[in-house]
């Protein structure tokens, strides 16, 4: 593993990884910013899986998308290859590091390749190790920057470009569903993939109703991944029909968009947290068992706050747990306090 400074100036071509997670892809983009900042003139490809693609199809940040296939077989590891030796890049930066990660890193012939240490045979792969000295995930990936003896800058706030055609289809969405194109959106998500980051049901739909009632224009939208029918369909069933509407698994660039179209979004710790700051949206998170300082490292503002309960016994990395007091102790009235500051920063309180 080496120590010795790379020149910013002798690198053309750089690949950056991070397959999948759409939050986690999120959290890397501040090192996406600050690595065209570093090498203005380089040609920069992304690899990520196919369901995560469309979060990077428009970005002009990047030259190059590399779509990976979930569980491909050899013949397809090897065409992946082929790909990457194709793009010839002096550096590759790997912000997951599992085996196939490390793989595709040392297989790119990158010159440069930077990962992660303690990884057993994968570090091995890099030449140069990342070693982060923060609690914040940005700052985590941006400690790739200082590894190559670059000035690493502060970690910012992600930011995805979303495109007209993509509004213009979440614009037409809305209008098929019945919204008017002057109403006040709130943003519910109340899935998860892990029980410890749900908030339940019962308290989305009170902080909606407690939205309608605020706000004569306001419509609850209700959003869900594939197969969480039942979560999505236990908060509207607890809400007026005539101002509440579903979005189950729509297209990640379309739900982007409508992200942004809302006065504020309110989510628990999952991808659709990210993918709302990253779009504008003033966003709140309901953060469980991990602390906001880790995974929402934002400083509080008009477009973002989050609401942490501080349990004893976080943070945690549990995924279920008997004990939820991480999540119970997050209240209506509570999280009802937060989201009155972001609307009124919306200039919405007086609609």
């Amino acid at each position: 593993m080496s120590t010795n400074p790379v020149d910013p100036a002798a690198v053309r071509r750089v690949l950056l990884i991070r397959p999948r997670f759409l939050g986690d892809i999120c959290l890397t983009l501040p090192t996406l910013d600050a690595m065209r900042a570093a090498c203005p003139g380089a040609r920069v490809a992304y690899l990520v899986e196919r369901e995560a693609a469309p979060l990077l199809a428009r970005d002009p940040r990047v030259d190059e998308l590399i779509v990976a296939e979930r569980g491909s077989g050899a013949a397809q590891a090897l065409a992946l290859i082929g790909r990457l030796r194709r793009f010839a890049p002096d550096l590759a930066i790997d912000f997951f590091c599992n085996p196939r990660t490390a793989l595709w890193t040392f297989g790119s012939g990158a010159r440069v390749r930077v990962g992660y240490p303690n990884k057993g045979w994968r570090s091995a792969l890099y030449t140069h190790h990342a070693r982060p000295r923060t609690l914040s995930a940005i700052g985590f990936h941006l400690a790739s920057l200082a590894a190559l003896g670059w000035s690493a800058p502060e970690p910012g706030v992600p930011r995805l470009e979303i495109g007209d055609a993509p509004r213009a289809e979440a614009r037409s969405a809305l209008r098929a569903l019945g919204i008017p194109d002057d109403a006040i959106l709130l943003g519910l998500h109340p899935g998860a993939r892990w029980m410890t980051r749900r908030w339940a049901p019962e308290r989305f739909a009170e902080l909606g109703r407690r939205f309608l009632d605020q706000f004569r224009r306001g419509v609850v939208i209700v959003s869900g991944g594939p197969g969480e029918d039942d979560v999505v369909g236990a908060v509207t069933a607890a809400l007026p029909p005539a101002r509440t509407r579903t979005v189950i698994g729509w297209p990640i660039a379309r739900f982007v968009a409508y992200q942004a179209r809302c006065a504020a979004f309110v989510c628990g710790d999952t991808g659709p947290l990210h993918t709302a700051v990253a779009a504008g949206a003033r966003t709140l998170a309901l953060m469980s068992r991990n602390r906001p300082s880790m995974f929402f490292p934002y400083e509080e503002s008009a477009l973002r706050r989050a609401y942490y309960a501080r349990a004893e016994c976080s943070p945690c990395h549990r995924d279920t747990c008997a004990d939820l007091r991480c999540l119970e102790r997050l209240t209506v009235d509570g999280a009802w306090a937060h989201l009155e500051r972001l609307l009124e920063g919306a200039g919405v309180l007086a609609a």
